[in-house]
């Protein structure tokens, strides 16, 4: 299935303006000759028109002594390539469009045409017998082939050269070699001058050559010949034979017990569900059961005898079901031998991943110990030196809070606030040391005391009543309101008129009528759009009103001062007096007598009790100690303060150690696979189950040999195949813990599975050459579903999602496989399997066949264009009992 046709246009050549000018060549350099008439009329038409005829050359190769870096942007296949395809053109692609015809001598062809040549051509060939590099040099011998190349006339059209451009607009100029190519031999690629300096072609093949050389490289064919779409059509769909995946297993101890099967951790998948090994002869059972012997003899000696898979994590777990399965089962126990043997094998790489995984392992146990002798330490001197009383332990600690935050600042910034009546300084050490009992500089003080009077709020500011009766207005009252008013900020003047008449109307009614008389005096006064003193007439009123009912004054003397009041204030009243200001110091006299709000009092109590909370080192954890703790992982919630020892989980997947120790046990039979064929298999979970456990049974005893700090109960290996999440890429753990195994459940039971891992993954088996050559070639499932039900007749949708292999791999050098996890392989008749070519860029047909007549470039190109395939295999072929 071929790709989408791409909107690509091909040229034949790009060349500048003035090459259309070309009438000729100039003798011995080889550069282009151009005639040109320039018609000169003077500005001020004094004089008549001159006309005069100019001739000039235009460069030619002769003046050319090398590109630029940069102007060569690709070379195809790349230099060192080993596996080319021969049936594909070298080429190199240039940054500048015109380059190769630009030094071309001829003259630019008409519209429609293509005769003209490049200057520049690529050679290939055999190095030393047909080109011999020397520097920026090359002698090509009389024997290289290199009339396929159309080098022979300068002047007939030239098909391996073309300028291509884009769906975006971009051209780009390619050099070709149309050589045809040998599989699996060293080829030298050269770009050199076509024309020598006389402007004759650069050989003729009669007689050694040397040219300058612009640009080489070398590369390698591939073995065998041919492109991806040669060797993916030699693929064929082909069901597993039924030995695939199962290993013979003889048990010598009972020559007449039937032989029995073990299967690999990749076994056949057949629609009739995974394939079993059978039940295990009682007789075989008894028999190993005998040989389990006591770990100790009948003096208390230890004996050496069978591992016991499964007391590397608990003695209990040899009771569980699972364990019974390792112990008596001899297939299982096989399996199990297996992880033990890979474990002593690679055990110098498996402790030295364990010791880099453990990093700061070392360091984190130091910081502990530390952490814990800092602890007790401070426990001591807490217990014997903190004072019993809670402000001198504030006084103690003071110096400190500058280093202990809060969401809103540090404790010191927050106890000491422009609204706080704590000054800024109070815990500072700079005050400790003012205020230390001591010389003459400071009379002795105790720590309470101190605190108590800075805490005190400060004097009330000097009156500012100018313009306030103050016969009838109580200084401290008035100075009260106005601290109120500035905390606040401005009052809008309505909001004060109404205030006003609030007071008014509360006044008793002993002056009620010359409060109602003055205060609809300064509503006359404000309605005239004058400036009206609110500031003066408030106080007044509540003041004559406070101290009427404090019964300082009688009724008749009260009004007769209010109103004496009054009539001085509008003796006072002023058309450019601005009372605003004063008008917000009274917004809310209303309210007087509350305390001062710009200096709010500390609690001291409570600020003792948080600041001892958060220095005590008698609790369980001390807050430093939890600050410590946060930065170290691994710590056990139970045991905090004692020395870690994680549980190390490596992230290595030992499918690939297994591969090279014994291949033939990833998929037993492996052999019987036939040359150029796909396969479906599945994953086996009871083989890993038994494989994982005997591996970390054989890694935890080497690491507690070593003396190494491993946790009770770790698993440090929980992976086999290395699984990804295609969603995220994130890698994905085979199985949990072996300590967390139910002790009823069975080898490869569901439950053992870490999430995000599956039970039975489709594997992809191909033998063939096809993944040795195109090792990136992208592989995935495609839904065949039309209307419900599979349809083979019809082209997947191309919108459809693509299921993505999650694990992949080779099994030998002609064997690779990939998986996919959560698709059960009953799922893939209903499924195109697709095997899509790796981009590559742009390539051209290089056919040995191809005809040497001229043609030009761009027909050549367009017509010998190679377009990226998508081989289909179809899902119910590679299943065992599919069509």
């Amino acid at each position: 299935m071929a790709e989408p046709e791409q909107t690509l246009t091909f040229l034949s050549y790009v060349r500048e303006q003035v090459s259309g000018l070309v009438t000729g060549r100039a003798g011995g350099r080889g550069q282009g000759r151009t005639t040109i008439t320039l018609t000169a009329t003077a500005a001020d038409q004094s004089v008549e028109e001159a006309t005069r005829e100019l001739r000039f050359l235009v460069a030619g190769p002769a003046d050319v002594t090398g590109l630029r870096p940069g102007a060569v942007i690709r070379r195809y296949p790349a230099p060192g390539a080993s596996d080319h395809e021969s049936d594909r053109c070298p080429y190199v692609e240039l940054a500048e469009p015109s380059l190769p015809w630009r030094y071309t001598h001829a003259r630019t062809p008409g519209p429609g045409s293509a005769a003209i040549h490049p200057w520049l051509v690529l050679v290939v060939g055999f190095e030393r017998t047909e080109l011999v590099l020397d520097g920026d040099s090359v002698t090509i011998q009389p024997g290289a082939q290199t009339g396929t190349q159309a080098i022979g006339n300068p002047d007939a059209p030239y098909r391996y050269a073309h300028v291509q451009i884009d769906a975006a607009g971009r051209r780009t100029a390619r050099v070709l070699s149309g050589r045809p190519l040998l599989p699996g031999t060293d080829y030298v690629a050269v770009l050199v001058p076509a024309y020598d300096e006389s402007g004759e072609r650069s050989w003729n093949g009669t007689a050694p050559v040397r040219l300058p050389v612009y640009d080489s490289w070398r590369f390698s064919t591939a073995t065998p010949a041919g492109s991806f779409e040669d060797l993916a059509a030699r693929l064929r769909p082909g069901a597993a034979a039924e030995t695939i995946g199962r290993a013979p297993l003889r048990y010598p101890r009972l020559p007449h017990a039937p032989e029995l099967a073990v299967l690999g951790a990749l076994v056949a998948a057949s629609p009739a569900g995974p394939p079993t090994d059978g039940p295990l002869p009682q007789a075989v059972a008894q028999d190993l059961r005998g040989l389990r012997t006591p770990r100790r003899d009948e003096e208390g000696r230890p004996v050496v005898a069978m591992p016991r898979y499964g007391e590397a994590w608990s003695p209990a777990v040899q009771q569980a079901t699972w364990a019974r399965d390792l112990g008596r089962d001899p297939r299982r126990r096989g399996v199990a031998g297996l992880g033990l043997e890979i474990g002593i094998r690679y055990q110098e790489q498996l402790v030295s991943d364990v010791i880099d995984h453990l990093g700061a392992l070392q360091e984190a146990r130091q910081r502990i110990r530390h952490l814990v002798l800092g602890v007790e330490a401070a426990r001591s001197l807490w217990r014997r030196r903190i004072p019993s009383q809670q402000q001198r332990r504030l006084w103690l600690l003071g110096p400190a809070l500058a280093r202990v935050r809060t969401g809103s600042g540090t404790v010191a910034d927050v106890a000491t606030a422009d609204d706080r009546t704590l000054a800024s300084g109070t815990f500072s050490s700079a005050a400790r040391r003012i205020l230390r009992p001591g010389p003459p500089r400071s009379a002795p003080h105790a720590p309470p005391a101190i605190l108590q009077a800075a805490n005190r709020p400060p004097a009330p500011p000097p009156s500012g009543t100018d313009g306030v009766p103050l016969d009838v207005v109580d200084p401290a009252e008035f100075d009260r309101a106005r601290r109120r008013v500035l905390q606040i900020g401005r009052v809008d003047p309505e909001r004060l008129r109404a205030a006003a008449a609030d007071v008014a109307g509360r006044l008793d009614a002993r002056v009620a009528e010359s409060g109602r008389e003055m205060v609809a005096a300064l509503h006359g006064a404000s309605g005239l759009g004058r400036s009206v003193p609110w500031g003066q007439a408030l106080p007044m009123l509540a003041s004559a009103d406070a101290e009427l009912v404090a019964g300082r004054r009688d009724p008749a003397a009260a009004a007769a001062t209010l109103t004496a009041s009054l009539t001085r204030l509008r003796e006072r009243f002023d058309d450019n007096a601005d009372d605003a200001d004063l008008a917000e110091l009274v917004a809310q006299f209303s309210a007087s007598g509350a305390d001062d709000p710009t200096a709010q009092s500390v609690d001291l109590a409570g600020l003792a009790a948080g600041v001892t909370a958060a220095f005590d080192p008698t609790v369980a954890i001390p807050p430093a100690a939890a600050r410590v703790l946060e930065t170290i992982d691994g710590i056990d919630p139970a045991r905090p303060l004692a020395p870690p020892e994680p549980c190390v989980g490596l992230r290595r997947a030992v499918w690939d150690d297994v591969r090279q120790a014994f291949h033939d046990w990833l998929l037993p039979g492996v052999g019987q696979l036939p040359v150029d064929s796909v396969v479906a298999l599945e994953t086996n979970p009871v083989f890993t189950d038994a494989f994982l456990t005997g591996l970390n049974t054989q890694l935890l005893a080497e690491l507690r040999w070593r003396n190494l700090p491993v946790a009770t109960g770790c698993t440090p290996i929980r992976r086999f195949w290395d699984r990804a999440d295609t969603a995220s890429g994130a890698r994905v753990d085979d199985i949990v813990g072996i300590a967390s195994w139910d002790p009823a459940s069975r080898l490869g039971d569901a439950s053992h599975l870490a999430p995000g891992a599956s039970s039975r993954d489709l594997v992809i088996t191909i033998r063939g050459e096809l993944f040795r050559r195109y090792p990136t070639t992208l592989v995935y499932l495609q839904s065949a579903l039309h209307g419900g039900s599979p349809d083979f007749d019809k082209d997947p949708d191309r919108h459809a999602a693509k299921i993505l292999p999650g694990f992949q791999g080779q099994l030998t050098d002609d064997v690779t496989f990939f998986g996919f996890p959560g698709f059960a392989s009953s799922r893939v008749s209903s499924h195109w399997l697709v095997f899509e070519e790796p981009p590559a860029g742009y390539r051209f047909a290089n056919d040995p066949t191809t005809p040497t007549t001229p043609t030009a470039g761009h027909a050549w190109a367009a017509a010998r264009l190679v377009k990226a395939v998508r081989v289909l295999i179809r899902g119910d072929s590679v299943i065992a009992g599919g069509s």
